[in-house]
């Protein structure tokens, strides 16, 4: 019975430790769990970085074709041209009737038109674009032509001249050649009479320029301006230009100038007849731009049983009338000398010649009060001016048969 008891009595005891162990860990756990540190937050990500790819370098755009442009017609060429480093001809070309047809007269890229002694007209006919085999008929220089051959660094070609103009050519740099040094490129033909009959071989002029040391090389420091004009849509119906008559001084110089509105230039006429050139297909003389020049014609000291002729200044400025896609356009025309006129309208802007062949006309008179437009075309009143402008028949005859030369 002892045994028994006692044996009961320790297992009472053993659950109370047991419990009593139990409660310890249990508020041992409540305890230490009432005082546990908060957990840690995890840290954020770092951003993740965003990567813009750049944008492809573009392919790169091709380098423009080289454009080359003629300097006397203001076209365009693809490539370098070796007439674009070489220098111009200039020829004095005789207009009377009995040298009628010219050669090689439209093949120039400008050419001058002025009065010499009697009434007749003359041209200072330069050539770059196109050089042609012949030119005739050639003849002698004037006063006009000692400033207008400097404005374009051109070799001068001519048949003589008289002892005025021969000291005015020795006061310049010009390089020329005339009949008596022209080394056989100037020759006469046999199907006109003289003293119309005098042409020029261009290659052996060349050859006779290069002989003699001119040289051909050319650096075009100042051009002429082509392209279009920005006042063209300023202009109304009065200033178109159908029909432009140039009044020089009798029917056989008076120039009439029409508009083809088809190939957009102006063909040439003396009187109601095409003038022509000499050339094989008999091509009609045409302007893309005509140019008339206000420049004072001054009287020269006689050259006894010569006749009267002129002195003409190119160098300065004055008054000009520019005639493109049947239009007038009325301005002004400057230059020191060493370059062509450049050509402004009345509101100081450059009036653009049509790209193409250039005519300058230089009558006597272009002022307001001797040229009229009426429905398109330009008139002249009866030309009463201090220097006459009506010619002797039998004068103007005797001029055409008797070249002023000495």
């Amino acid at each position: 019975m002892l045994i028994r008891g006692t044996s009961n009595l320790m297992k009472r005891r053993g659950i109370r430790v047991l419990f009593t162990i139990f409660l310890s860990a249990a508020v041992g756990a409540a305890v230490l769990g009432g005082c546990a540190p908060e957990p840690e937050e995890e840290p954020e990500p770092a951003p993740v970085p965003i990567v813009i790819a750049p944008e492809p370098e573009p392919e790169p755009e091709p380098e423009p074709e080289p454009v080359f442009t003629l300097p006397l017609t203001g076209e365009e060429v693809d490539e370098f041209d070796p007439r674009l480093a070489k220098r111009p001809l200039s020829v004095k070309i005789e207009n009377t009737p009995d040298s009628r047809p010219s050669l090689g007269i439209t093949s120039a890229d400008v050419v001058y038109e002025t009065i010499t002694e009697g009434g007749i007209t003359r041209f200072n006919a330069i050539f770059h674009s196109v050089i042609p085999e012949a030119v005739g008929s050639v003849r002698s220089a004037r006063n006009s032509d000692v400033s207008i051959v400097p404005e374009y660094d051109a070799l001068f070609v001519f048949s003589g001249t008289n002892s005025q103009v021969w000291a005015a050519l020795g006061n310049t740099w010009i390089n020329y050649i005339e009949e008596g040094t022209s080394g056989g490129s100037l020759y006469r033909v046999s199907h006109k009479s003289g003293p119309h009959n005098l042409y020029l071989n261009t290659e052996k002029a060349f050859a006779k320029f290069e002989d003699r040391g001119f040289p051909r090389e050319w650096v075009w420091q100042k051009g002429m301006y082509f392209g279009e004009y920005e006042g063209m849509d300023e202009l109304g119906e009065a200033d178109d230009a159908i029909e432009v008559f140039v009044k020089f001084s009798g029917s056989l110089f008076d120039v009439k100038w029409v508009y083809d509105h088809e190939d957009g230039r102006y063909m040439r006429f003396i009187g109601d007849r095409a003038q022509c050139d000499e050339g094989g297909d008999k091509e009609q003389i045409y302007a893309d731009s005509v140019v008339m020049l206000a420049i004072p014609y001054v009287g020269a000291p006689d050259v006894p049983g010569k006749g009267q002729t002129w002195n003409m200044d190119f160098t300065g400025s004055g008054s000009a009338i520019v005639f493109r896609d049947g239009v007038r356009i009325d301005g002004t025309w400057t230059t020191d000398g060493t370059h062509p006129p450049v050509l402004e309208d009345l509101e100081g802007n450059i009036i653009y010649l049509k790209p193409g062949k250039t005519w300058f006309q230089i009558p006597y008179d272009i002022s307001p009060e001797k040229v009229k437009v009426t429905t398109g075309h330009i008139q002249y009143d009866d030309p009463d001016a201090a220097v006459s402008e009506e010619s002797d028949e039998a004068a103007m005859q005797d001029a055409i048969n008797a070249d002023v030369n000495e």
